[in-house]
């Protein structure tokens, strides 16, 4: 419960500075709960979020692409995705059919 209600906050604080283009300059945001507690910060490089909890330990990571953003955890596990993607695959190029030879 505790890594969803972080997720929640996390996505909430990035899409909020997504909305306002913050310049892509390292920064670090402290995090409170509703009692004004630490409980962590969050930060910012590039596309790049990484969320550290108050002993300095980083605990989740979030990377920003177009209408998505990916959580994942520090060694790269993914473990959430919201939002749509906004690309498609395109097709697999037609194959050559190979030459017989007649024996």
């Amino acid at each position: 419960m505790k890594d969803f209600i972080g997720s929640c906050l996390l996505g909430a604080l990035l899409g909020g500075m997504m909305a306002y283009a913050v310049p892509a300059k390292a920064q670090t945001y402290p995090m409170t709960d509703a009692r004004g507690y630490n409980v962590g910060t969050v930060q910012i490089q590039g596309n790049t979020a990484q969320f550290v909890n108050p002993m300095g330990v980083t605990t989740q990571t979030a990377t920003i692409y177009p209408n998505q953003v990916v959580f994942s955890t520090p060694s790269g596990y993914t473990t959430g995705v919201v939002g749509t993607t906004s690309y498609s695959v395109p097709p697999s190029p037609p194959t050559v059919p190979s030459v017989r030879v007649l024996q």
